[in-house]
């Protein structure tokens, strides 16, 4: 019965789906899954902190800049609990996001879990035009004030099914629009966020002698945005050492690397380029991730979306 109730209720908020929202999403989810969906919260470590640093384009003044932190631990066998911490900097915009993250998982069968998350959130979107000239004196979102900002409460909602080294998730980051005070005006876009879905699926593929091929596929569906999707293949050995390339819609191409000491400190870095006339101009992106887990008695290895056995 508990598995019907948790499907109802998953049913019940899939309305809002048609309202969800986007948000900056970082390439070192492959390795941190927890950044993505709250789903995963509890599933790789018994506790885990990640702090990720991203600088787009490093070539062009005012790129964006990302900071991430996720913290999340297992308060209860098959619970998990944690937090998001994401603040996005780009030219004039900026985005402030923080999430609190809650899952259960829950035992179908033997290696057969199905894990509902759910992340009530605070996020804050504002404009600093305090150093724009403007030739419009009497442009609405200038006037008055330098600096524009609005504030919102919202929740978001992920389900996943996961079958040994197999995971396939559904997420919706935000499952109702903001009203934005210039939704009546030709700036209604620029603080107003769009509608979101995201699906992503991952599997690691036993090699034998502790060596595992990771392969990662994430689709994104945004209102007012090409759809984007990346596909990714990662290599590890022991799951202490990775290399891996990820190929994303619009000819992006990254390559990102790692480490995990004793199974507890992990070192991750990732570098983006596009593909296009922008290739050598833009600079690149730069990523890195850095991380502590703290492995249970029954956990032998730090190995990053490896659902345990509640």
């Amino acid at each position: 019965m508990r598995i019907y109730r948790l499907l109802l209720l998953f049913l019940l908020i899939f309305p809002g789906i048609v309202n969800a929202q986007q948000y900056p999403v970082l390439d070192e989810y492959r390795i941190n899954p927890g950044i993505l969906a709250p789903s995963f919260t509890g599933t790789s470590s018994l506790f885990q902190i990640y702090l990720t640093q991203r600088n787009d384009w490093t070539g062009i003044p005012g790129s964006p800049v990302t900071g991430a932190v996720n913290i999340e631990g297992i308060p209860y066998q098959n619970m998990g609990i944690g937090t998001n911490i994401l603040v996005n900097k780009a030219g004039i915009y900026r985005y402030l996001s923080v999430s609190l993250n809650y899952a259960y998982h829950l035992k179908m069968a033997e290696n057969h879990f199905l894990h509902f998350g759910i992340s009530p959130s605070l996020y804050q979107n504002s404009i600093d035009l305090s150093n724009i000239i403007n030739s419009d004196p009497n442009d609405p979102l200038q006037n008055g004030s330098g600096k524009n900002t609005e504030t919102f409460l919202n929740c978001g909602a992920s389900l996943m099914y996961s079958f040994k080294t197999l995971n396939i998730c559904f997420s919706f980051p935000y499952l109702f629009n903001n009203r934005s005070l210039y939704q009546n005006t030709q700036y209604s876009n620029y603080l107003s966020m769009s509608t979101n879905f995201q699906f992503y699926l991952n599997y690691l593929l036993d090699l034998g002698k502790d060596w595992g091929l990771q392969f990662d596929v994430l689709y994104r569906n945004m209102q007012y945005t090409p759809w984007l999707i990346d596909g990714g293949l990662m290599v590890k050995y022991k799951s202490s050492v990775w290399l891996g390339l990820l190929y994303r819609r619009g000819n992006i191409i990254a390559f990102n690397a790692g480490f995990s000491i004793a199974n507890s400190f992990v070192l991750g870095y990732n570098y983006e380029f596009s593909g296009s006339a922008m290739m050598g101009k833009s600079g690149g992106t730069h990523e890195v991730t850095l991380g502590y887990t703290l492995q249970g008695k029954n956990q032998k290895k730090a190995t990053p979306l490896k659902i345990k056995d509640y």
